[in-house]
């Protein structure tokens, strides 16, 4: 794994400012979208379980996705069951889109954390790492992993003083990373 070490400069601060703008903005209405989609397929579904309820289906060997569900006159409504696969497409599709927007600022914010970088380091198989001849002063850590679906992200202000230091990186993944929606 690469780990940067990232300097403060007004040219990483302003274009890292820029980027974390950018992406809350693009990423607040879809969030807005998702929030409205969700809402819209739980009063779908609830409106399914009250007419399954009302015709004495209801209990506890109904699952979500059973045959009973599905079974049109068990509800008394093709449309109610339309609604819900319906609505739970788009939330679907908003959270897929909240996904995307997620990907490529994060792949944005990479780009910048490579251009900036002051030192780039590997890991060795245990995950320590060297640093070696850093300036003093303020300065960020940046490590990023994906691991099949998930990505672990760690991004960590630091003040470098003189002398050995270390910074343990195994509690604060993704904890100070602003690209989550």
């Amino acid at each position: 794994m690469s780990v940067f070490l990232v300097t403060s400069s007004d040219a990483f601060e302003g274009e890292w400012d820029e980027a974390v703008r950018a992406f809350r903005e693009e990423v607040a209405p879809a969030m807005d979208a998702q929030s409205a989609a969700e809402y819209k397929a739980a009063e779908a579904r609830l409106a399914w379980d009250r007419a399954l309820a009302a015709r004495g289906k209801s209990g506890w060997r109904r699952g979500p996705w059973t045959l009973t569900l599905r079974n049109t006159s068990a509800a008394g409504s093709q449309e109610r069951w339309n609604a819900v696969r319906a609505t739970d497409g788009f939330v679907f599709q908003a959270r897929k889109k909240v996904w995307e927007i997620v990907r490529t600022h994060e792949d944005r914010a990479h780009e910048v954390m490579q251009k900036h970088a002051a030192q780039r380091v590997q890991t060795d198989e245990t995950g320590h790492y060297v640093l070696v001849n850093v300036p003093t002063g303020n300065a960020y850590v940046y490590a990023r992993w994906r691991e099949g679906k998930k990505d672990f992200v760690w991004f960590i202000p630091i003040e470098i003083r003189s002398g050995t230091q270390s910074v343990d990186l195994t509690q604060d993944n993704q904890r100070r990373w602003p690209f989550l929606p």
